[in-house]
């Protein structure tokens, strides 16, 4: 039966002889077991899409370059190297609050693991800008507060 109406009324089916669910002796089809093999049988499903970074790149770097684009090959370097990088500070934070005896991860966390895994001139280029997005991040929170 087909879904109903936008009035509620469901719309009247019309059979010819299609031989549906009544007793009737309907002059249908037999059914016919279908190939677990063909491709009409099956759909293949999509596949899951792996998380990236690359929209995230691809903003920064028309921030810097206009004109400048990457490859499919550079922008598969540039997400491993950021996943790297990630995950390297996220286990460095866990060890400082595993030191200081913490169960949650702040951005105090996180800004010492930056200053330990980072050279010191790029350390001091992150601490600015965590610093500013924190900042907006709150400045957000304090705005819903009051609505």
């Amino acid at each position: 039966m087909p879904p109903p109406t936008k009035g509620g009324k469901r719309l009247p089916v019309a059979s010819a002889g299609a031989g549906g669910k009544g007793k009737g002796k309907g002059k249908g089809k037999k059914a016919v077991p279908k190939k677990s093999g063909s491709a009409v049988a099956e759909k293949k499903r999509p596949k899951k899409r792996s998380p990236s970074w690359a929209l995230f790149i691809h903003r920064a770097l028309k921030q810097v370059f206009k004109n400048v684009s990457l490859t499919k090959r550079s922008m598969q370097v540039m997400c491993s190297f950021v996943e790297d990088m990630f995950n390297r500070l996220q286990g460095e934070a866990v060890n400082i609050a595993k030191i200081n005896k913490v169960r949650t991860l702040t951005a105090r966390e996180i800004q010492t693991s930056a200053r330990l895994l980072l050279p010191p001139e790029l350390a001091k280029h992150a601490m600015s800008e965590g610093t500013k997005a924190v900042a907006k991040y709150n400045s957000g929170l304090a705005k819903d507060d009051h609505i």
